[in-house]
């Protein structure tokens, strides 16, 4: 009896494992650019390095707005941030794609930073990227691997959570991820 409730257990475990796609599957890039172009919310994010997600956790609600150049594969990226203490911060920048990954670089807060990166596939009306960046702050260098998900409404079904959790697991992120709130951005620059 024993015997037979093991094999039993076995073959549930496999089943169950065979619907659960790998790492290979979770993280494929996502090759259609025009897929990427428009306004998206932040909905949740990490980083390895500590004080890149200290930083992260002082922003409230962020949204960012992806448009290509024309006769170009390059793209504007443009944003806005608000941050716990109730300000609000816009930018726009260039970002230059080779090969499968985009490169973006920009000053913030009187610091340089670039971000190499891609993004990966993941659900629908959502935008997932991974970079590896690097910020230049009073004549130190941080490095630091950030992981971002951004969805056209700014929120998230619980199984495409669970899906950006492997996936981060997936990359060897930690399991601490910052929420965004849905407040909106205000929308005049100032």
């Amino acid at each position: 009896m024993s015997a037979l409730f093991c094999l039993a257990l076995l073959a549930l475990s496999s089943l169950a494992a065979a619907s659960d796609p790998g790492c290979g599957e979770l993280l494929k890039p996502l090759e259609v650019r025009s897929q990427i172009s428009g306004k998206w919310i932040f909905h949740a994010g990490a980083s390895d390095n500590e004080k890149s997600m200290k930083d992260l956790k002082t922003m409230e609600s962020s949204w960012i707005e992806l448009s290509p150049l024309p006769e170009s594969d390059d793209m504007t990226l443009s944003w806005g941030d608000k941050v716990k203490d109730g300000k609000c911060y816009y930018g726009s920048v260039n970002s230059t794609l080779a090969g499968n990954a985009t490169r973006v670089t920009y000053s913030y807060n009187f610091s340089g930073h670039e971000h190499v990166g891609k993004n990966l596939m993941t659900c629908a009306e959502c935008l997932l990227w991974t970079d590896n960046s690097e910020a230049a702050e009073n004549g130190e260098t941080r490095h630091s691997r950030n992981l971002y998900i951004f969805t056209k409404s700014g929120q998230l079904d619980d199984s495409d959570l669970e899906v950006f959790r492997k996936q981060a697991a997936c990359l060897n992120f930690p399991a601490e991820f910052h929420f965004g709130k849905l407040t909106d951005v205000e929308e005049e620059q100032q």
